[in-house]
């Protein structure tokens, strides 16, 4: 009951902002990152059912969104050059084994680019236990990875063992981001690894200043919000996608009818995604 009163509440805000811009249309020139976990039945929010996720990427096909690979963004950032109207990039956390029996088939048939974070030490393994309530879950494989690599997904890192950067020291930070990168250049056969992934969208300066020291052009937070042409190309912010959205939440989720909720929510400690 209180799940289905929060969701309710959730959604009249949204509609609520929405409405408010019929007038005054969402700031041209941003792009929108989104990202996903798992694509399964799971009843959990980190699961988008494959069904809504079909519905969700033949949408984006069919309304004509410009769905870039995310390394793209980085050339805007450095011209500080407006986006195209309805710019989209497509990113998945941690590495699950459904990103390829699910997701992948979906995006093939769209033709959609989409960039996959990985947490390398636990790719080819039994388990990927980065969900603060769920373990067990099946990580992909390196012949997967590898795969669909072959087929025009990107890969980037999430470190090697998901641990919270900002915690960490020097030598631990350095090992975990570039142990990730090489790991992820071994199995990619020369494509470069430029994207990276804060583990539960914790970073400060220090961290972010490793993962520039490390080679990457690009870091993505679990921030809500869009991406500016002044936006830090280490701070990149990001739309989650969740369990109980509608197709109409998605929609609503990508004109940013949703954000000032999300950052509401962080700010007070709530439920705001946060899995990363």
């Amino acid at each position: 009951m209180r799940s289905l009163l929060g969701r309710g509440a959730r959604r009249l805000a949204s509609e609520a902002v929405h409405l408010a811009r019929v007038v005054k249309p969402a700031r041209p020139g941003t792009a929108r990152v989104i990202y996903y976990h798992r694509i399964d039945d799971e009843q959990h929010r980190s699961c988008v059912a494959p069904r809504a996720f079909a519905e969700q990427m033949a949408w984006l096909r069919s309304e004509g969104y410009a769905v870039v690979p995310l390394a793209s963004l980085r050339a805007h950032l450095d011209a500080r050059r407006p986006f195209p109207e309805r710019t989209v990039a497509i990113t998945f956390d941690d590495g699950f084994a459904d990103n390829y029996t699910a997701a992948f088939p979906v995006l093939a048939r769209h033709d959609l680019p989409a960039t996959i974070f990985l947490a390398t030490d636990f790719i080819g393994g039994d388990d990927l236990p980065v969900l603060r309530d769920r373990s067990g879950i099946k990580p992909l494989t390196w012949a997967q990875v590898e795969e669909m690599a072959r087929a025009g997904v990107a890969f980037g890192a999430h470190t090697m063992s998901h641990r919270s950067l900002p915690d960490l020291d020097a030598s631990d930070l350095e090992s975990e981001i570039t142990g990730s990168r090489d790991a992820l250049a071994e199995h990619l056969d020369g494509l470069p690894v430029e994207t990276f992934c804060y583990p539960r969208g914790h970073f400060d300066d220090g961290v972010k200043q490793a993962v520039r020291a490390a080679g990457f052009r690009l870091a993505v937070t679990t921030m809500p919000g869009c991406v500016t042409a002044d936006t830090h190309p280490f701070s990149l912010r990001r739309t989650f996608i969740a369990r109980d959205d509608s197709l109409r939440d998605f929609q609503r989720k990508l004109d940013g009818s949703f954000d000032l909720l999300h950052a509401a929510r962080q700010r007070l400690g709530g439920s705001a995604p946060s899995y990363g």
